[in-house]
């Protein structure tokens, strides 16, 4: 398995700021990043979506969730300093890919702009807590972590 880049969806990537199930696999990914052993790729729309689900968590759980975010922000700041996050920008050619998965795949277009994103890195592994989505990924001919 390459585990040289590995894309991080939304639901992975949150449990690195938020512990609960499968935080460990966030965890892992980010420790091998800050030692320069992989380098984790994500889309701009990851960012976006996180700060809606650290919202949602604010509303639920009391959680400070502009501070999650900022420390989220942070990490991946130094990451990319370092050459060990890609952030892959939500382009046109990505959306329109992304609404052919939507009809092809029956999917979230969030998801399938990830999905899009994934192919878009290379040989990125895909890393998502949500078992239907690495099921789509593998149909899409993507290898997958969980």
């Amino acid at each position: 398995m390459n585990m040289s880049h590995v894309y991080l969806d939304t639901s992975i990537l949150i449990k690195r700021y938020i512990k609960e199930e499968n935080s460990n696999i966030a965890d892992t990914y980010f420790h091998k990043a800050h030692r320069g052993e992989t380098v984790i790729c994500l889309s701009e729309i990851n960012l976006g979506e996180a700060a809606v689900v650290f919202d949602k968590y604010s509303r639920r759980m009391g959680i400070d969730a502009r501070s999650r975010l900022q420390t989220m922000l942070s990490e991946l700041g130094l990451l990319e300093r370092s050459s060990s996050v890609e952030i892959y920008p939500v382009s046109s050619h990505i959306i329109r890919e992304a609404v052919k998965t939507v009809l092809e795949q029956h999917i979230y277009i969030v998801d399938a702009i990830q999905l899009e994103t994934c192919i878009e890195a290379g040989k990125a592994v895909f890393c998502s807590a949500d078992e239907e989505l690495n099921t789509t990924a593998r149909k899409l001919g993507m290898e997958t972590t969980l």
